[in-house]
């Protein structure tokens, strides 16, 4: 009855901890659109550490689902190598803006200060989600002006946000 009592607290220790880990990230998301400045001062050392594979996840759920399945639909009509590579390279394409975002964001922050550059990319996947949306709606954009925007509005909020972050030490 104990060990089952104690598996029980573990798990929801757990779960209590993932909720805490997912509203953290939100607040991390939604601070860094209304309030840079305050919500990189407030950021502890090691937090948000992986904000820049969650962001870019999301970004490819949110604009690249469309390209990751026809690339799918190639492969699977080709029933061959060609089509896998030609799926794999519509990942590539998708994933190709954040990646220059977070290389310009990364080049603008330094080295000292490079372990925020993820958070950077949240301009980037509103807008470009807004934008793809508004295009699903008939209001159509000129082709990457979605992902131009963002790339800059990215860009601009790391020059704003640089001073506020503290320099990491490097490990020696």
């Amino acid at each position: 009855m104990e060990a089952r009592a104690a598996t029980t607290d573990v798990a929801g220790q757990n779960e209590q901890n993932v909720f805490e880990s997912v509203s953290r990230a939100l607040w991390r998301y939604g601070g860094i659109v209304v309030q840079p400045r305050a919500t990189v001062r407030e950021l502890g050392p090691d937090e948000g550490a992986r904000d820049g594979l969650w962001l870019g996840g999301l970004y490819l759920f949110a604009l690249g689902t469309l390209e990751i399945l026809r690339g799918i639909a190639t492969a699977r009509a080709t029933a061959n190598l060609s089509g896998v590579l030609m799926m794999l390279a519509s990942v590539g394409r998708v994933l190709v803006v954040p990646i220059v975002v977070l290389v310009a964001c990364e080049t603008i922050l330094g080295r000292a200060r490079a372990h925020r550059r993820g958070l950077m990319l949240v301009p980037l996947v509103v807008v470009a989600a807004l934008g793809h949306e508004l295009a699903v709606h008939g209001y159509g954009l000129r082709a990457f002006v979605p992902e131009i925007v963002g790339g800059l509005l990215s860009i601009a909020l790391t020059w704003r946000v640089r001073g506020e972050i503290e320099p990491q030490q490097e490990p020696a």
